[in-house]
């Protein structure tokens, strides 16, 4: 009688432990490990690159001065402001019957800037296998409140610079980061070190199980914590063994289509998945991403494990290799100086820097043509000052010659790029140019502006590489910038204007197809002049 006493409460015992909560809790490991490349460079000794931009950074990549495997071109393409508008709002007071006691109204201005960015890759270690992309920023600009109208067009003309760098420095270095993103992702050998990984480990201290499984998770905590993504693993396969042993073990412990069942079975093959993936045996985590599926708890886990799984055997097929742990070096071998060294005369030594020059025409006042060099770098410095290379007896580059700009009727640059006197006001003052501060105090000056467009009907010029300046016969030989109080709050009805006897273009003007922008109003010209 006693036995079966005993043998009943024991059943009990045992039916009443299988039915605690199965509630698992995830806990965090380490794991470190390199993020292998979609493109690799196969040959280390070749793992290098040259930048035209200091700032993208390659890793597992020595960085040269020229002439690297992978050549990295940036070119930051400027930033664009878009239809400035003024918006009013009305608010209104009323008393206890809803009735309208007083209605003032509040003035803000909205703005959109648009910045853009260009990367070329070439390679050199694979014929073909360059990349070229292109990239944009865009944010939206909206100013405090104003009591008038003539308040928030002010905040905007004081403060327009301001707020345009502000968001050109923000768009270059979200760009910048994507491109860092892109290229190390595509080339990069980048080392990665995790502490949000988890397995899943029972929660209910009640569970017969809890006590092996929190001693299993610790027994890994340990094993994973030793992973360094430069050394081998092999030691650590062996050391986890026991702890797979025992996941396994459960499976044939827990059966039957109960929810904690499930839980309990679903829990060893995920924690067992997740050992297999980060020791480097995809094909083993694949098959117990498999039977997560076939388990019914939570498929989509077993989907996921088979999907990286699957992601991670491509990625070791693509590089040759069958691991993710290996030592990187990333360097800097360029060498690159900010700054120059200058010698004796003050100018940049020819043998440690190279010159980037270009030829160009001075035409000056009295019709007078000069051929001289100019350093590229100056070329859209040159509305007030145009600085031209001096040479020794040898003819080696020695120093500059500063000509005032407004001497010169024209300079033409021998590779078609057209620069013309054009009388304006001009509306920006780049950098700290204390002549262009003097000339914006005053009224319309003549200007050294590159040829946009040039025709009977209508000119365009550019300022200062940023202020676009029309001209047309009727203007009295000046020009009207388009950065102006006046142009720009009345940006449409001066399109339109201009688009005077031609009907369809005026109809696209008043519908807002064109922006202030350089692109667009060479655009509405190139229309403007071709319409009859």
């Amino acid at each position: 009688m006693k036995k079966t006493i005993t043998l009943v409460l024991t059943l009990i015992t045992y039916a009443i432990s299988f039915s605690q909560s199965a509630n698992l809790d995830r806990e965090y490991f380490n794991v470190s490990y390199v993020i292998l490349p979609s493109k690799p460079v196969l040959d280390n000794s070749k793992r290098t690159f040259s930048s035209n931009k200091r700032a993208i950074a390659l890793s597992g990549f020595s960085r040269v001065k020229e002439n690297g495997t992978l050549d990295i071109n940036y070119s930051f393409n400027g930033t664009s402001v878009g239809e400035v508008k003024i918006n009013k709002t009305k608010h209104e007071k009323k008393d206890d019957n809803g009735n309208v006691t007083s209605t003032t109204y509040t003035y803000n201005v909205n703005i959109p800037y648009t910045s853009s960015a260009s990367l070329s890759v070439s390679n050199s270690d694979v014929i073909d296998n360059g990349y070229q992309q292109d990239y944009s920023e865009k944010d939206n600009y909206t100013s405090n409140s104003f009591s008038s109208y003539r308040d928030a067009q002010n905040h905007y003309n004081n403060n327009r610079y301001n707020i345009k760098n502000k968001y050109a420095s923000k768009h270059k270095k979200s760009i910048l980061s994507r491109i860092n993103g892109t290229l190390n992702s595509k080339y990069g050998y980048v080392p990665r070190n995790e502490s949000n990984e988890n397995f899943w480990i029972l929660g209910s201290k009640k569970h017969p199980e809890y006590k092996n499984h929190m001693e299993a998770f610790e027994t890994l905590k340990v094993i994973f914590a030793k992973m360094k993504y430069d050394q081998p693993i092999e030691d650590l396969k062996a050391e986890t063994q026991p702890v797979i042993d025992y996941f396994n073990s459960l499976i044939p412990k827990y059966v039957g289509t109960k929810k904690k069942m499930a839980k309990v079975r679903y829990a060893s093959y995920y924690n067992i998945a997740k050992i297999y993936y980060y020791l480097e045996m995809p094909e083993k985590a694949k098959e117990y991403g498999q039977k997560i599926i076939d388990n019914g708890y939570d498929k989509s886990d077993g989907k996921h494990f088979i999907r990286i799984s699957n992601n991670l055997i491509e990625k070791f097929k693509i590089n040759k290799t069958n691991t993710r742990h290996f030592e990187v070096i990333t360097e800097d071998l360029s060498n690159v100086v900010e700054e120059e060294p200058e010698n004796q005369n003050g100018y940049q030594n020819a043998s440690n820097s190279k010159l980037e020059l270009v030829k160009a025409y001075l035409i000056s006042k009295a019709g007078d043509t000069t051929l001289v060099d100019m350093e590229t770098k100056d070329i859209d410095k040159i509305a007030y000052k145009i600085r031209t290379v001096r040479y020794d007896n040898n003819k080696s580059p020695v120093g500059t010659e500063v000509k005032s700009a407004k001497d010169f009727n024209e300079v033409l640059f021998v590779d078609g790029t057209h620069y013309k006197n054009v009388k304006f006001k001009e509306s920006s003052i780049k950098g700290d140019d204390v002549d262009a501060a003097k000339m914006l105090l005053g009224g319309a000056k003549e200007k050294l502006c590159k040829i946009l467009f040039e025709s009977d009907k209508i000119d365009l010029y550019l300022f200062n590489n940023e202020e676009t300046v029309i001209y047309t016969p009727n203007d009295s030989k000046k020009g009207k910038s388009t950065l102006s109080t006046a142009f720009v709050f009345g940006f449409k009805k001066k399109l339109v204007k201009l688009a005077e006897g031609c009907p369809t273009l005026a109809e696209k003007a008043q519908n807002k197809a064109f922006k202030n922008t350089p692109e667009d109003l060479l655009l509405f010209c190139k229309e403007l002049n071709s319409c009859k």
